[in-house]
């Protein structure tokens, strides 16, 4: 008769899933525990059982060769239903649940059966370390205490396990954390070193005798890559206040088409193909500022990977108002939609362009929803679209 299943079944799997001892390789420390247990108990069987979805698989045992059965024929299957008793059997050929069992009827004979459950602190039994006789018998006092006293052991060395693996893994994430904050800061620095040093160098000859023309185009040089360097800045500030829980904004009524304008004047110098502007009025709810912020990257991000045709619309209804910033580049391929809002991630798509930062985007995305929108990316109808959606500004009354 198989067991039935306990109430918390589903919890009781997702919790020894957590644990990865399913399959392990045999250790030490598990067989001198069994070892024990077979010793303690004067039995020639003794096993740390763990019951899995369909299957009693053994970390460790004493006396069979079996590496695992059928949970349809575990006694332990039963023991896990009371993780605070250890389950007594003491001649299964008399026991209605065990009387046909395979393991009663044929080798390896079972008659005595003593489990004591595995139970992790929210109460869940993962298995048990069990006793088996092929005698009739009962276990004395000292006995019992012994065996979960041992339990309680084995359940230790699974926490250790699970703590030392988990400790492992931060140390990995640590390492990778590091290796790209290196990399984050070299590219910082490069990304700032780079205009730096051309402000300079116009500057150095901007003191000498020039042309008013070429002075004037040095002059607007000079305004784009101090504006690089100021964008980068900010985007750094976003970073560092989203990192350190401190990032605020503001929730007021923001006229889209005006923020696209200020946007579109401030980028002039950098302009350098036609964009098409198609603004419908339409008022959200945001911080004028941090939506300037995310326009102005979402237009950087199509000059610097999109095609050589832009569009940059507003339009909205009732509950929602939406920026979009439209090219004919060729896209992003699905796998990487969700990476390019990811920090520090430079998506290539085959066009040879400088490397950035890869703050851009994921701060962007970040202020949206700060504000109560979202920044997504799609390909449709043969253009990559980044859309900024807003709460729309509701009318008075």
């Amino acid at each position: 008769m198989p067991a039935s299943l306990p109430p918390d079944e589903a919890q009781r799997l997702a919790e020894l899933k957590n644990y990865e001892i399913l399959d392990t390789v045999a250790e030490a420390t598990y067989d001198a525990i069994t070892y024990l247990a077979s010793q303690i108990c004067d039995v020639p069987i003794a096993l740390i059982s763990i019951v899995d979805e369909d299957r009693l698989w053994f970390k460790s045992r004493v006396g069979v060769e079996a590496t695992e059965t059928h949970r349809d024929l575990a006694f332990c299957a039963y023991a896990i239903h009371d993780p605070t008793e250890i389950m007594v059997v003491t001649d299964a050929s008399l026991d209605d649940r065990f009387n046909s069992n395979p393991l009663v009827t044929g080798d390896p004979s079972i008659r005595f059966y003593a489990g004591a459950p595995l139970a992790t602190e929210t109460g869940n039994a993962l298995g048990t370390l069990c006793v088996i006789d092929r005698e009739p018998r009962t276990l004395t006092e000292g006995q019992e205490t012994a065996l979960e006293a041992l339990s309680v052991q084995v359940m230790a060395l699974l926490e250790l396990r699970r703590t030392v693996r988990d400790l492992e893994q931060k140390q990995v994430e640590l390492a990778e954390a590091t290796r790209q904050r290196e990399s984050f800061m070299a590219t910082v620095s490069h990304e700032i070193r780079t205009p730096l040093t051309s402000v300079v160098g116009y500057v150095e000859l901007l003191q000498g005798d020039l042309p008013d023309g070429e002075r004037a185009e040095m002059l607007t040089n000079v305004a784009r890559e101090a504006a690089d360097v100021e964008s980068l800045i900010e985007d750094l500030l976003i970073a560092a206040r989203a990192e350190a829980d401190s990032l605020r904004v503001a929730a007021v009524s923001v006229n889209l088409p005006a923020q696209i304008a200020q946007v579109m004047e401030s980028l002039a110098t950098q302009i350098s193909s036609p964009i098409t502007v198609e603004t419908q009025e339409c008022r959200a709810v945001g911080d004028p500022a941090r939506v300037r912020q995310i326009v102005r990257n979402m237009l950087t991000n199509a000059f610097r990977y999109g095609g050589p045709n832009t569009t940059i619309s507003s339009l909205g209804d009732e509950e929602t108002c939406h920026v979009v910033v439209a090219d004919d580049g060729e896209g992003i391929a699905e796998a990487d939609c969700e990476r390019i809002f990811d920090q520090f991630v430079q998506v290539q798509n085959g066009r040879d362009v400088p490397s950035s930062v890869g703050l851009g985007l994921p701060i962007s995305r970040l202020l949206a929803e700060k504000m109560g929108g979202s920044l997504t990316y799609r390909f449709e109808d043969g253009l990559s679209k980044f859309d900024l959606s807003l709460p729309a500004e509701k009318p008075p009354g």
